[in-house]
């Protein structure tokens, strides 16, 4: 007699359906709109690809006539290309100590570094006759 047909139905508790199949619908949705409201950047996964870099296209750099300076003759200016240094705004924006510094390991006399590079920005900004008076 304990198992009468009209008490099949409540041979388990309402807690434990609920615990069975409400908390994990629970979750569920939870996770979802958590997921759903997230900015997409970050509900997509990054990728990571550990792939060997290799060096950039270098472009091609108008190199500027470093010979237009006074005290700088052809060999002075195939030493400054052969340092990375083009245009006369690299030289002009260039650190003077560093500057000094890297002539000096170089074995390019730097007497003048100073003054070749006030002249360089004059010739960056295309001032000529700036740079004419400032050579006289």
């Amino acid at each position: 007699m304990i198992f009468r047909a009209s008490q099949k139905g409540n041979l388990i508790p309402g807690w434990f359906w609920i615990f069975l199949i409400g908390f994990p619908l629970g979750i569920m949705g939870w996770w979802f709109l958590r997921w759903f409201f997230l900015p997409c950047h970050e509900r997509t996964s990054a990728v990571v690809i550990e792939a060997p870099r290799s060096e950039g296209i270098r472009l091609p750099v108008e190199k500027d006539d470093f010979r237009k300076l006074k005290g700088i003759g052809p060999k002075t200016a195939a030493a400054l290309y052969q340092l990375n240094i083009f245009t006369f705004e690299q030289l002009g924006l260039f650190d003077l100590e560093k500057f000094t510094q890297l002539l000096k390991e170089n074995n390019i006399p730097i007497g003048s570094a100073s003054f070749w590079q006030k002249q360089a920005i004059f010739a960056a900004a295309e001032d000529w006759e700036k740079l004419e008076k400032l050579q006289k």
